[in-house]
C-alpha cells in the first residue's frame, strides 16, 4: 500500500469514526442526525478507495441524500423529541454496550480466523461492475430490494401519522352559538 493510499485510508477512518462516536454520544437527536452526514461521506470514501464506483454514487445519492434527509425529516416531525421534560437517555445503555461488544468479538473472530483469498483476484472494470450489479438487482435481489422500499415507505407514513397525533373532529371544535360554514 502506498503512502498516499495509507494517508487517504487514515483520513477516512477519522472522517468516519469521529462523527460515528458523536452520533451515539450526543444528547440532541437532530444534532446526531447531522453528525451522520460526515460519517456516511466517509463510507463513500472507503468505497472510492476500493474502486467500487457504483457504490460511491449509491452511497452519496441514496444514503447521504435521501436517507439522511428522511431521518432528519422524521426527527423534526416527531413531537416532543426535544422536550426537556422527556428523558433523553436510554436506561438500557449497558445492555447495548454489552451487545455491541459481543458483536465486535464475534466479528473479530470471524475476520481473523477465516481464510481470506487475496491472491489471484483480478479487479473488475467499472463498466463490468455496473453490469453485474444491475443483473443482480433486477434478477436475484429484485424482491428483497422492493420489500425494503415498501418497508421504508411504511415507516415514513407511520412517522407522519404518529407525529400528527390524534385527529380532532372539525364540528366539535366550533364553539356553541356560532354558525357553521
Amino acid at each position: 500500500m502506498s503512502s498516499i493510499h495509507l494517508l487517504a485510508f487514515l483520513s477516512l477512518c477519522v472522517l468516519t469514526l469521529v462523527p460515528a462516536v458523536m452520533v451515539v454520544t450526543t444528547r440532541n437527536l437532530v444534532h446526531a442526525g447531522f453528525w451522520l452526514l460526515p460519517c456516511l461521506i466517509g463510507v463513500a470514501g472507503f468505497y472510492a478507495l476500493l474502486e467500487a464506483h457504483v457504490f460511491v454514487a449509491v452511497q452519496v445519492l441514496i444514503y447521504v441524500g435521501a436517507i439522511l434527509v428522511l431521518i432528519l425529516f422524521a426527527l423534526m416531525l416527531t413531537r416532543d423529541v426535544m422536550d426537556p421534560k422527556e428523558p433523553q437517555t436510554n436506561r438500557l445503555v449497558w445492555w447495548a454496550a454489552g451487545s455491541c461488544g459481543a458483536a465486535m468479538l464475534i466479528t473479530a473472530h470471524i475476520l481473523f480466523h477465516h481464510p481470506w483469498r487475496t491472491t489471484g483476484m483480478v479487479p473488475m472494470p467499472a463498466a463490468q461492475q455496473t453490469a453485474e450489479l444491475g443483473r443482480a438487482l433486477i434478477g436475484r435481489y429484485a424482491m428483497p430490494f422492493e420489500v425494503a422500499s415498501v418497508i421504508l415507505l411504511a415507516a415514513l407514513v407511520g412517522a407522519i401519522v404518529v407525529a400528527r397525533g390524534p385527529r380532532r373532529d372539525a364540528a366539535a371544535s366550533i364553539p356553541a352559538g356560532e354558525d357553521r360554514p
